[in-house]
């Protein structure tokens, strides 16, 4: 089994579990190993649980949860 705290994404960035203090970062946003996008935290809880991905262009803000197995990268 691989420690995932060593291991990178492509651009450099490590997994990471203290959602709330990503706010402001640029981060990927995994789910079941496959990419889904990359975008700057706009908000997140304080329990680390949910955080949202700020609107660039014609999309919406997204929101992501770590229940449904979301991951987040930075």
């Amino acid at each position: 089994m691989t420690d995932l705290t060593l291991v990178k994404t492509a651009n450099g960035r490590g997994l990471r579990t203290d959602w709330a203090q990503l706010i402001g970062h640029t981060v990927e946003v995994w789910l079941f190993d496959r990419f889904v996008l990359s975008g700057v935290v706009e908000q997140a809880a304080e329990d680390d649980s949910v955080l949202w991905i700020a609107a660039e262009g014609l999309a919406t803000r997204k929101l992501f949860d770590k229940s449904t197995g979301y991951q987040i990268w930075a």
